[in-house]
């Protein structure tokens, strides 16, 4: 039986070795060259003394050479017209050779029937340092040209100098400068200011997070919020949070009283025929059926229910034309609602979807402080909505 299931085991590897060959080949006859190199590079990888899997290295070397001439004619092409996409192209090419080269130099040496298959290698180091550097150049030239444009053309530039970072960091000292410098510049700066006409129920915790607005929660990564004034900045836009007014609920308590009626089993009774006898089935047993019973009680609902809002308004001016944008009213509500019960009679007659109600209990209610904080929450919330739709 063991002898059986290894030799199940071989077929199925050597199966899976064919297969695997086959496919390298289909992908050279295809032009998938990429392809082919990598199904060959993983079998050979895995055991390259088997057999089998020899049948691999032809196709290997064969897909190797033609992705090799594939990838310089690639180059030669390029070098035509040397713009940021095809400088950016050429390096990736000459890397993506080297990179092919040791994964087949890992594998060394490799033989089929005892002969060892050669590869032409190539030295491309310098391909790649110059390659790297041209690239490097035109973004650094690139970037430098477009920060000294338009906020917009600042923009393009901190992407360009993140891309020079990326790709070669210590190309220029100032590197990390210059991006901070782009992102400065082609950052609308937003000043946010506050009309409190509530003052005398807020706290300056409330006042805080309220006014607290990260960068990192907006759509639009180019702004920069103030809640204080920097006389040494030109702002691009102002925003006015208004407070207008706000109301609290008193307390609450509202009261329901629910009739409940259901007919119920409550165990068994005798089955009795016209003569008063207990009457019997066909085999001369007693007859019995389920003994049905009316029960009743009475559910009182109790719901406690405070409600408090604040409204206002939310502006946005373009401050270096003094012009308004928009102005849109803004509400924030909360509410406390809880809900329990009591009851009195048989508690089988009452419906299932009073049960969660009679397991609550009475809670107390949240200060008036923890009422005005949460209804300010979905007054930013909202806020917030409104600079995302804002095209700064």
């Amino acid at each position: 039986m063991l002898k059986n299931y290894a030799i199940t085991i071989s077929l199925l590897l050597l199966f899976s070795s064919c297969g695997s060959a086959k496919k390298a080949e289909k992908s050279v006859e295809s032009g998938d060259y990429d392809n082919a190199f990598n199904i060959a590079i993983t079998e050979l990888t895995k055991d390259k003394t088997k057999k089998s899997n020899q049948k691999l290295i032809p196709t290997l070397k064969n897909a190797f050479n033609k992705a090799a001439d594939r990838d310089l004619h690639k180059i030669k092409l390029l070098k035509k017209d040397l713009n940021t996409d095809n400088l950016k192209k050429i390096y990736a090419l000459y890397v993506g050779l080297d990179v092919r080269q040791d994964d087949v130099m890992s594998l060394q040496p490799l033989y089929v029937e005892n002969k060892e298959v050669k590869f032409s290698m190539n030295d491309y180091s310098k391909e790649i340092e110059a390659s790297l550097t041209k690239y490097s150049s035109h973004l650094y030239t690139t970037g430098t040209q477009q920060l000294a444009g338009s906020k917009l053309d600042a923009r393009k530039a901190f992407e360009t100098f993140n891309n020079l970072e990326y790709i070669n960091p210590n190309y220029v000292s100032n590197l990390s400068s210059l991006i901070t410098q782009a992102k400065k510049k082609g950052s609308s700066i937003i000043l946010i200011k506050l009309q409190n006409k509530i003052q005398q129920i807020t706290t300056q915790d409330h006042i805080d997070e309220l006014m607290r607005i990260s960068s990192s929660n907006m759509n639009n990564q180019w702004v920069l919020f103030h809640d204080k004034r920097d006389f040494n900045t030109t702002y691009d836009y102002e925003t006015t949070v208004v407070l207008n007014q706000s109301q609290i609920s008193p307390e609450q308590v509202n009261t329901e009283t629910v009739p409940q009626q259901a007919r119920i089993k409550d165990g068994w009774e005798y089955v009795y025929d016209q003569n008063g006898n207990v009457a019997k089935d066909s085999l001369g047993n007693d007859i019995k059926r389920d003994k049905i019973i009316t029960v009743q009680a009475e559910v009182k609902l109790f719901q406690q229910l405070k409600t408090s809002r604040v409204d206002g308004a939310f502006v946005i001016k373009n401050a270096r034309t003094n012009t308004q944008l928009r102005s849109t009213p803004i509400f924030g509500e909360a509410k406390f609602e809880n809900v329990f019960a009591q009851y009195r009679g048989d508690q089988r007659a009452i419906e299932e979807k009073y049960v969660q109600a009679l397991q609550n209990k009475e809670a107390p209610y949240p200060a008036d402080e923890e009422f005005i904080k949460y209804a300010l929450a979905e007054f930013k919330s909202k806020m917030l909505q409104l600079l995302n739709q804002q095209q700064f």
